[in-house]
Formats: C-alpha cells, sequence, structure tokens
C-alpha cells in the first residue's frame, strides 16, 4: 500500500512539472517582429535548423539549450523572443524573466501575428 501512495506521488510531480513547462506565459503580447519596441533587442532562440525561415539580421541567436550559458551576453535588459513554438516561447521567456530580463513581447515562426496582438493567460 505504502508503494502505491509513494508510486502515485512521484506520478503527480512529474505531471506538475510537464505541465508548469508547458503554460502559457503571462502579459508578454505577441507583437510582428517588424513593429517590436526599438529599446528591445531581438533575441532569436529557436533551432539552429529552423533559422530559415524569418531570418533577422541584428538578432542574438541562441538556441534554447545554450541560452543558460550565453544569456549574459545579451546587451540589453529588454528583449524581443522570436520562438519557433509555443514551448519554446514559454520557457525562454521564463528563463530570461528569472534572469532579469523584461520581455516586451514575442514572434512565432509559424504566425506573423501582423494583425493581432494577443497576451496569453495563465
Amino acid at each position: 500500500m505504502l508503494l502505491l501512495i509513494g508510486g502515485l506521488a512521484l506520478f503527480l510531480i512529474i505531471c506538475y512539472f510537464i505541465v508548469q513547462r508547458s503554460r502559457w506565459v503571462k502579459n508578454v503580447p505577441c507583437v510582428d517582429v517588424k513593429h517590436h519596441d526599438q529599446a528591445s533587442q531581438i533575441v532569436d532562440v529557436r533551432d539552429y535548423n529552423n533559422l530559415s525561415t524569418m531570418t533577422i539580421s541584428d538578432a542574438i541567436v541562441i538556441p534554447i539549450p545554450y541560452l543558460k550559458r550565453y544569456y549574459h551576453e545579451i546587451p540589453s535588459k529588454k528583449v524581443h523572443v522570436i520562438a519557433g513554438s509555443q514551448l519554446e516561447k514559454n520557457i525562454g521567456v521564463r528563463f530570461l524573466r528569472k534572469n532579469g530580463f523584461d520581455v516586451t513581447g514575442y514572434s512565432l515562426a509559424e504566425c506573423t501575428c501582423s494583425s493581432h496582438s494577443k497576451n496569453m493567460v495563465l
């Protein structure tokens, strides 16, 4: 019986962390990269293989696996994140916020967001 309760507790803890990772980030607007805040630095967190779509010349490219190692090379505390998916966006925005950056907006490679601006809600 004790083994069953321990296994169930472990399963619930793992599920909690999986859900936390994929939850939407609050108060970060989806903004077309052409209309982003000019005072913010563009940070591209997509994988190197996905950079062929929507390349930006003045963006700093730091894929998610390298973000922990190279985030200190981002010159500005205000950033605009370019991601390939919602999951990459969530991980990147959470990490940058945790390390003191002000994320002013994001752009997704598959969504141009040119006609709208949306806030993601928890």
